[in-house]
């Protein structure tokens, strides 16, 4: 599709995926929009495209952060806490064992139940049949319980969506009209 179906289509999806990816370092309706820019030459994108285009604009983002961020800086900043921690949260647990997770499981249970994408639009991302991506998912979400019941052993037999959905951060969603609970 051209630029501005794309857009039109997956605006929403490009400002929520920002939002959690930047996690607070850059304005996601900004960022959403300059996904669309940096598309690259051309009359015809996938969502393969739209996705690498938003890694480009969040990596982006971070080095900008670097770029104009000292160490000290960081640390004044409470960015790095030196010293005991405080009690973890369950969803710094969840997070924890997502972050965890084979980089291809990650992005999988990312793309499904973070960004809201279908079987069909995360296999069209993935280059994966619709089986294939419900395989790779259910066999990433056995890993991730297993991993999360490390911490929360009464988590371990839930629905890797409710859970990985009752952490999502910010208040963009895929589909616009949705925020944040």
């Amino acid at each position: 599709m051209n630029r501005e179906e794309l857009r039109t289509r997956y605006e929403g999806l490009a400002v929520a995926a920002c939002e959690w990816r930047a996690m607070g370092l850059a304005d996601p309706l900004e960022m959403g929009g300059e996904v669309f820019l940096r598309l690259g030459p051309g009359p015809d994108f996938t969502l393969q495209d739209l996705y690498k285009s938003i890694d480009r604009v969040v990596v982006a983002a971070y080095q900008r952060y670097s770029d104009a961020t000292s160490i000290l800086d960081r640390l004044r900043g409470g960015a790095a806490i030196v010293g005991p921690r405080g009690k973890r949260t369950a969803a710094e647990d969840f997070l924890d064992a997502l972050s965890r997770l084979r980089e291809a499981d990650r992005k999988l249970i990312q793309m499904r139940f973070w960004d809201e994408l279908d079987d069909a639009e995360a296999g069209e991302v993935l280059g994966l049949t619709v089986e294939g991506i419900r395989e790779r998912l259910a066999r990433a979400g056995t890993r991730y319980l297993s991993k999360l019941g490390r911490s929360h052993p009464d988590l371990a037999l839930t629905d890797v969506e409710d859970t990985i959905r009752s952490i999502k951060p910010g208040v963009y969603r895929r589909f616009l009209g949705r925020t944040g609970d």
